[in-house]
């Protein structure tokens, strides 16, 4: 398989959902930085929605990144002052080095 780095050309901030409620147990939306990466970034098509059988009308995206442990669904990636949420992970095992995000955007 060919080598990516050379695709990896955007700058992510990677940052985790804390757990921290509020006095009536909903979750508050405080993030914690958890570094940075190097990621291709490119927008789903819909028929990728299509597929997924997304009813979101808010922009998908799909994230191409080294491995990193600690990536889940409590996960969100800020780029280009976008908060994009992971809605999914998915880890080639053809290329273990690599993993594929799917984020959806957050306004």
């Amino acid at each position: 398989m060919p080598e990516f780095a050379g695709t990896l050309r955007e700058r992510v901030t990677i940052e985790q959902r804390l757990g921290n409620r509020d006095a009536l147990g909903a979750a508050v939306g405080a993030y914690a930085y958890g570094g940075q990466a190097w990621a291709a970034v490119s927008p789903l098509i819909p028929g990728d929605l299509a597929a997924a059988d997304s009813l979101s009308a808010m922009p998908r995206w799909q994230v191409t990144m080294r491995k990193r442990e600690g990536i889940d669904l409590r996960t969100r990636l800020v780029w280009r002052g976008r908060f994009l949420g992971v809605r999914g992970v998915v880890s080639d095992p053809r290329d273990p080095a690599r993993m594929v995000l799917t984020c959806e955007e957050k306004r």
